[in-house]
């Protein structure tokens, strides 16, 4: 059933990201994949107005292809959905299987990076989004990113406690100082770390690989990570995220130039 002409972006989200995908998935290399024929299929089912636009680069003759080649060979490609006033980006380097970037990329490789490049940018709206937090089945509401992360806190096993003896009473220690005001604990930067990822998932940026990895093992056990590697670990997602948002808006101009 088609959805509105001009829907919000909220409600493209919690229409999308409520949707169960699971018979609809691969697993390679250890990842998982959603169909990018179903996907298509499904966003033409409840949305048949959206546009997609593949973005590339002009050579000196002024020919433009749908992909970015860099030096040393290996390339990206680049795409934009757009629903109603609603527009979302996405790009992807031309990978193997292995997930590694390929020098020299043939027809069929630049093929496959497209589809999983559109079929991402469908996740940015909310379709399969869950797969990129490492859950098992989509969640309700809008926050699935981080919900998905709190869930993995929630499910982790805990040691059950051990019956002590009771033991004199001892004098209240005092309680810690901080050293400074900037200073905070582990859970304080935990907490600031899901509000950040939360923050640029809703603009459009889903952490992956390494940062996903770091950031479901913060939130799974706070107190044993560091709150100054937690802070790290937050200012890294902040730059990466923003150089992102800078190149989609830098070949946004390019193409209303």
């Amino acid at each position: 059933m088609a959805a509105s002409k001009n829907p919000t972006a909220k409600e493209i989200w919690d229409t999308l990201s409520r949707v169960n995908v699971n018979e609809h998935t691969d697993k390679k290399a250890g990842l998982t994949y959603l169909s990018w024929a179903w996907a298509w299929s499904y966003m033409m089912d409840h949305y048949p107005d959206l546009t997609v636009k593949w973005h590339g680069t002009t050579d000196e003759n002024g020919v433009t292809r749908d992909i970015t080649i860099y030096p040393g060979g290996t390339a990206s490609v680049s795409c934009s959905v757009t629903i109603g006033d609603v527009k979302r980006e996405m790009w992807l380097p031309v990978m193997d299987y292995k997930n590694k970037s390929i020098t020299n990329p043939d027809s069929m490789a630049i093929n496959t990076a497209k589809m999983r490049c559109l079929t991402k940018c469908f996740g940015i709206f909310g379709l399969g989004c869950y797969i990129y937090a490492g859950e098992d089945l989509p969640k309700e509401g809008a926050e699935i990113f981080v919900d998905a992360l709190e869930t993995l806190a929630e499910d982790a096993p805990k040691k059950k406690a051990t019956p002590k003896k009771k033991a004199a009473p001892k004098k209240k220690a005092a309680p810690k100082k901080k050293e400074s005001a900037d200073m905070v604990t582990s859970e304080e930067a935990a907490a600031e770390l899901k509000t950040v990822v939360n923050d640029v998932v809703k603009r459009g940026w889903v952490p992956e690989g390494s940062f996903a990895q770091e950031i479901r093992s913060v939130v799974k056990n706070p107190e044993t990570v560091a709150a100054e590697a937690i802070r790290k670990l937050i200012d890294s997602i902040k730059e990466t995220a923003e150089v992102a948002f800078k190149l989609d808006d830098l070949k946004e101009g390019e193409a209303n130039a």
